[in-house]
């Protein structure tokens, strides 16, 4: 809240005031100049007396980031009932502004006052301001934020005195806060901050998050291509190798200190001559290997004479003829 318990506009009634009304809404408003040590001023503004400052905030302030971008900066000239000395050196005036005003604007339009949003005050300084001698001339303008697509129509209920503007208004200070407004100043006279923030919509979000999911998807795709690239790079080497390799390392070669034809039982024999012949005789039975007489592992231990009658006449077991 900006207010204490002062429940009528404070004025500075010591202060003649003159308003300007325009009965042609479309009749061009006066250009002002604003003073040096606020954003928008004009560098030939003359300096403003010793200790008065040049803007007056809000508490707390407006966070530009939250304000939709469908909104535009408007400015709203008071008359000197809202002189610029008066408003800084009053502790309440610049509060019951911040409360009431919104509720002005937004009554005049039809809207929620939430839809209105106070930026600041700024001192205003008349082409006839020379320096800190002429601080009565000195007048004061509160810029806030509409949405865009209602400044002209707020422009146009300002222009005309008795529109809903002036006499719409329910209770006392925001009645007599209306009639303090100079229609001189366009509500677009003076340019402020691009608001930052996202539309009622909320595409600034959605957008972030977008780029965010491009950006991981991204770098996985990257990790996965090289992934692949790898693979299919140890693959052909792989081939290469093979494509190279010794006949001995071949599978089926002969294992080094193997004979080839110990593969199953009775390969020796197939594989030599007396196979064949076996075959045409019908005799496939696997003959009994052959019994060899090893002289080195022989030994003689008694020799003993051989009687020639105890030899038998040979029998022919068996003809190379099959008889």
């Amino acid at each position: 809240m900006y207010l204490t318990s002062v429940t009528s506009l404070l004025l500075d009634t010591a202060t003649q005031t003159s308003t300007v009304f325009l009965s042609n809404p479309d009749q061009a408003a006066t250009t002002l100049t604003v003073a040096s040590a606020a954003s928008t001023s004009s560098p030939s503004a003359a300096p403003l007396p010793s200790g008065l400052p040049s803007v007056i905030l809000p508490q707390p302030q407006l966070n530009l980031s939250l304000v939709p971008t469908d909104y535009t900066l408007i400015n709203v000239l008071f008359n000197r009932s809202l002189n610029w000395e008066w408003v800084a050196t009053n502790a309440d005036s610049p509060g019951q502004i911040f409360e009431y005003f919104p509720q002005v604007v937004a009554t005049a339009l039809g809207i929620e006052a939430s839809q209105v949003m106070n930026y600041d005050l700024i001192v205003y300084e008349p082409s006839t301001y020379t320096g800190p001698q002429d601080v009565d001339q000195l007048e004061t303008i509160w810029q806030g934020y509409i949405s865009s697509d209602k400044v002209n129509t707020l422009a146009s209920l300002i222009a005309d005195q008795k529109s809903v503007f002036y006499t719409g208004q329910s209770g006392g200070i925001p009645t007599t806060l209306a009639a303090c407004v100079d229609p001189s100043l366009a509500l677009d006279a003076i340019a402020g901050p691009a608001p930052g923030g996202s539309s009622s919509s909320g595409s600034g979000g959605s957008s972030s998050r977008e780029d965010a999911i491009i950006g991981v998807v991204s770098s996985l795709g990257t990790i996965a291509f090289m992934i692949i690239g790898y693979v299919a790079y140890r693959s052909y080497k792989r081939r290469r190798e093979s494509a190279h390799r010794p006949l001995t390392e071949v599978a089926g070669a002969r294992p080094e200190g193997q004979e080839f034809d110990r593969d199953s039982v009775g390969g020796q024999r197939r594989r030599s001559f007396y196979y064949a012949e076996d075959s045409l005789r019908g005799y496939q039975s696997v003959h009994p290997e052959e019994e060899t007489f090893d002289h080195h592992a022989s030994v003689v231990r008694e020799r003993r004479p051989i009687i020639p009658a105890t030899i038998s006449t040979p029998i022919l077991r068996e003809s190379t003829m099959n008889w």
